[in-house]
Order: structure tokens, then sequence, then C-alpha cells
């Protein structure tokens, strides 16, 4: 009960934030068409030089803020929910007609509908007229409050993932104008938001999510268990960090404290270690969780066989029942836990690597032309890796989550073993000749079937390939073997590489463990992920490897009942 007040109390404050955000709106647009009325320059670009917010852009936020009003309200009444779609209509025609003239290069008047603006040729060469990236958010804007209250099947809540859509558009030009940028050549010419602009689009993104906090994404943020709590907590430094740094960075090496070099490293360094951090503490509450779920599972089937084995006696009997009861309660909060952290590891943590991408790209436009541009790109692309590699950990989480839960799906189909094994080993190729270690493939003459989802096999393939080339030294060789057996196909990748030791062979499938000693580095799920896919399969997956000798890692999967499965073909040479 105390947690279902908290939660309402949350959704109640965030819905008085909507609206507040909305009236700001308003105002702000209200005042600079004013401004074009009665010519006050300052307040439509609130500083010579920077690009004006038009008269259209405010009468659009005067609509868009109003509407916002009408659709947040507590009681809505059938004339307020008819009056915010008109609004919402207003805002998508005047912002639609604005973008067809772009698409089209017509001029439709619309530009000099309230006041004309007396310059010309300057921003777009349109005097008077809105950026396309303006009319564009005001049409995401415009359909996001016009249909705030359908949900599909496919996506959930449209609404949001259009105002989400809205302020990444307008988050790139509001930290660009956090990190000073004046001028606006090349594309970037026809993304001229002034800054009230950037920051009203902001404002009407941020109250579409306030407006409905029990849905959608919002109500990852507002539940009241841990997921919540802990979402609450990291989501600002999430999204304020990456940009915080890179500003910070900026400044130092406008201000000579050091070079851009210097600038790079130290936001690639800051920003890895910050969501490094969060990963593998998100990664560890996840294990954690597991645990306390599978003992309470232990501890649900010893006390169903003692009620078993107790069955004559009735109050005996009642006392274990309860007891499992109590086990399975116990089951149920954690696997409640885990689907929370789950959300925060797959949510609130991509959205920060995005603003680390945005991060990266907008300091690239500050690297010099040359060699020392071409050196200082490395710094960049080590920053995408990091990315990269973060988002990789998140995938292989939520993968283990989903077979430790068992709600793992698979898209099963009918392939061929030859064509898999090669279209598998595809990108593959470009590793082994990076490595000097030659790939080989050992196909059966007659063609065979297997019945398997496709992407899944890719991605054990891939595992196993990509571990037996990572420890495989220069000059070794990696070979896929396909033995065909009854009902079943056998998948085997031996490699020539060190071996390894018989101590570590039962550690190799748990989850985070690696061997020590070896100098390579990885999430520790690779192998714990492939096995439960092959599982899900209704195959298995075993090693065999002696230390010196390399190793051998052979998965089954099933092959399908039909009496056409295998065709005959040419035979097939041994690469």
């Amino acid at each position: 009960m105390a947690q279902a007040t908290v939660h309402t109390e949350l959704c109640r404050n965030l819905r008085r934030l909507s609206l507040l955000t909305a009236g700001l709106v308003l105002m702000v647009g209200l005042v600079v068409l004013i401004a074009w009325l009665a010519g006050i320059e300052s307040l439509k670009g609130l500083r010579p030089g920077l690009p004006t917010m038009k008269a259209n852009t405010a009468l659009g936020f005067m609509l868009s803020g109003a509407t916002l009003v009408l659709v947040g309200l507590p009681e809505p009444t059938a004339f307020t929910r008819r009056a915010a779609q008109v609004g919402a209509g207003l805002v998508i025609l005047l912002s639609g007609l604005t973008f067809a003239q772009y698409v089209f290069d017509v001029d439709l008047g619309i530009d000099r509908l309230l006041v004309e603006d007396p310059r010309r040729g300057v921003e777009l060469g349109y005097p008077g007229r809105m950026a396309p990236n303006t009319a564009l958010c005001f049409i995401l804007l415009g359909v996001s409050l016009l249909c705030i209250e359908v949900k599909t099947r496919l996506v959930g809540w449209p609404s949001q993932y259009l105002a989400a859509l809205a302020a990444l558009i307008t988050l790139v030009g509001f930290v660009g104008y956090l990190y000073g940028q004046q001028e606006f050549p090349g594309l970037s010419r026809y993304a001229q938001m002034a800054v009230h602009t950037t920051v009203c689009f902001l404002l009407l993104s941020v109250g579409v999510f306030f407006a409905r906090p029990d849905r959608g994404f919002m109500r990852v943020i507002t539940h009241s268990g841990l997921g919540g709590v802990l979402s609450r907590w990291l989501l600002l430094p999430a999204l304020v960090l990456p940009v915080l740094l890179g500003g910070l960075a900026l400044m130092g090496y406008r201000a000579g404290a050091y070079a851009l070099p210097f600038a790079l490293a130290l936001i690639a360094v800051g920003n890895a270690v910050a969501f490094t951090a969060l990963v593998w503490g998100a990664s560890f509450a996840l294990d954690k969780a597991e645990v306390r779920r599978q003992r309470a599972e232990e501890e649900r089937m010893r006390l169903e066989a003692r009620e078993q084995a107790a069955r004559a006696e009735a109050a005996a009997q009642h006392r274990e029942r309860s007891r499992a009861e109590a086990a399975e309660r116990e089951a149920q909060r954690a696997v409640r836990t885990r689907e929370e952290v789950l959300a925060i590891v797959s949510h609130d943590l991509k959205n920060p690597l995005g603003s680390i991408s945005l991060t990266t790209q907008l300091m690239r436009r500050l690297l010099p032309p040359g060699a020392e541009g071409e050196r200082l790109l490395k710094h960049t692309h080590t920053i995408e890796r990091s990315v990269e590699r973060m988002d990789r950990l998140i995938k292989d989480l939520l993968d283990m989550a989903s077979l430790q839960a068992g709600q793992f799906k698979l898209v099963l189909g009918r392939y061929a073993v030859d064509d898999l094994v090669r279209d598998g080993l595809v990108l593959l190729e470009p590793l082994a000749i990076e490595k000097r270690v030659e790939l080989r493939t050992r196909l059966p003459r007659e063609r065979y079937w297997v019945e398997c989802d496709r992407d899944r096999f890719f991605q054990v393939l891939s595992n196993l390939v990509g571990n037996a080339l990572k420890f495989t030294p220069e000059g070794g060789t990696v070979t896929v073997q396909v033995v065909p057996g009854e009902g079943f196909i056998r998948f085997c990748v031996k490699d020539t590489g060190p071996g390894i030791p018989a101590e570590a062979l039962p550690h190799l499938f748990e989850p985070f463990w690696q061997v020590e000693g070896t100098g390579k580095k990885g999430t520790g799920l690779g192998l714990t992920i492939s096995r439960g896919l092959v599982m899900a399969h209704g195959g298995s997956l075993e090693v065999e490897s002696e230390q010196g000798q390399g190793s051998t890692f052979s998965f089954t999967l099933p092959r399908p009942s039909s009496q056409a499965e295998r065709e005959r073909t040419p035979e097939s040479p041994v690469h």
C-alpha cells in the first residue's frame, strides 16, 4: 500500500510539471510573437548573429503548449479532448505545409501569414520561414499529442517514441550551443534552430512524457520497485554526464590548457569508466537476483518432496504447503527484481550510449585537416569501440536473463547445413586473415538440413569460432566440421591453440568465468549464452581439450523429420 501511494504521488507531481512546461512554452511563443509584431529584435534571436525564432515557430509553440495543457488536465471533458485534437491538428498543418515548401521548392505564402521578415538573404534564404528540422520536430510533437491516448501491439505507446525522436533532433542543436557553436556551415546550415527554440522543444518533449507518467518508458521510472528507484537515481547523471564531460574537455582545449588529443582521451576514459561501472554494477545485481531465485526454487522443491512423504499427516502436510507457498512468493520477488534491473540495463543505459556517440560526432567537427586530423580520428574510434563493447555486453546480459527465465523465443526454420556454415563464416574470415590463422571447413558431400533459428545459429557459431581464433597463435588452424548423426547434425570447431587446463573445464559454462593467465578478456558470457541457445533448440554443447593439444567445441541441432530432408548435390571440396 505504501509503495502504491508513492507511485501515485510521483505520477501526480509529474503531471503538474507537464502543465508547468506547457505553460512556459506557451508564454515563450507569445512573447516572441509579440516581439515580431512590435519589432523587438533582441527577443527574436536572444543575441545578434544567432538564428531567430520565426513568427510561425512562435505560433507553433503557442498551439503546442496550449494543446499539452489540455491533454494534461486531471479531469478532461469531451470539449477539452476535442479542442486538444484541433490544436494538435493545427500544429501538424502549419509545420507540414512549411516542410512541404522545402520538399517541393514552392512558396505557399504561409511564411508571411502573421508578419513579414524584412531581412533578405539570411540564414536559409527564406525570410520568415522556420528551418526544416524545426518543422519536422513540430510534426513529430503534433502527431505525438494527437495520438497520446493510442496504444499499439507493435510498439506500445507511439506518442512517447515520437516525442523522444523530436528531443533527440533538438538535442543536437542544444548541445551545439552549449559547446559554443556560432556558425552553421555545410549541412548544419539546414538545422539552424534558435537557442530558445531548442529549449522549448526539449520542454515539450519532456512534457509529453510527464503527461502520461504511468505508461511506456515512464512506467519504468515511476515504478515503486527497485527498478524505479535505480532508474530515478541513474537516469539524470547518465544523460548529463557525457555532455558535461565533453563540454569540460572542450573548454580546457579552447583555453589552451592541453591539446585536442588529450581532450579526446579525457572524454574517452571518463565515459568508459563511468558507463562500464554502471553496466557491471547492473550485471552483478542481476547475478545476485538469479542466485536468490535459484535458492528459492530449490527450497520450494525440497518442501514439495517432504509434503509427498508426509501425506498421511494432515497437520504436517499443511505446514509443508505453507512453507512451499512462502518460498514461491520469494521466488516471484526475485524474478521481479531481475526484470526491473533488466529494464534499467536495456533502456536507461542505452540512452547514455547514444549520448556518447552524439558527443563523438560533435567533437569530429573540431578535428584539423591533414595527418594530425587522421591521428586524432583514432581517438574517436576508440570511443566508438567502447560504445560497441558496452552495447554487446548489454545484449549478452539480456540474452542470459531470458534463457535463465525460460522466456527465450526461437524463430525456427529449415536450412541447408552447408549454406548455414558458409554464411556464418563470412564475417569471421577477415578476423582469421588479420590473425594469420587458417580457417578451414569440412562439409559432407551430401546436402543435409537442420531445423533452427538462423540468427541464433550464427550467434553460437560466431562465439565458438571467434574464441578459437582468439586463442589460436599465428600460423595455426581453426577447422569447422559438420558430422551427420541419427536425428541430429553435429557442428565441431577445432583449433590448434594451447588447450584448456583440466581444472578449468568444469567452469567453462559458468557466467562471468574466464580462464586465468590467458591475457584474453571478454564478458565471460559467450559460452554460457551459446549453451543456453543450443539447449533451447533441443541440442547439447560439449568441449574436449587437452593442454598443449588444442580444443574442440561441438554442438548438435535436430534434423527435420521430413522424408525429403536430404538432396543429392555435386561433391563439395574440402577447404
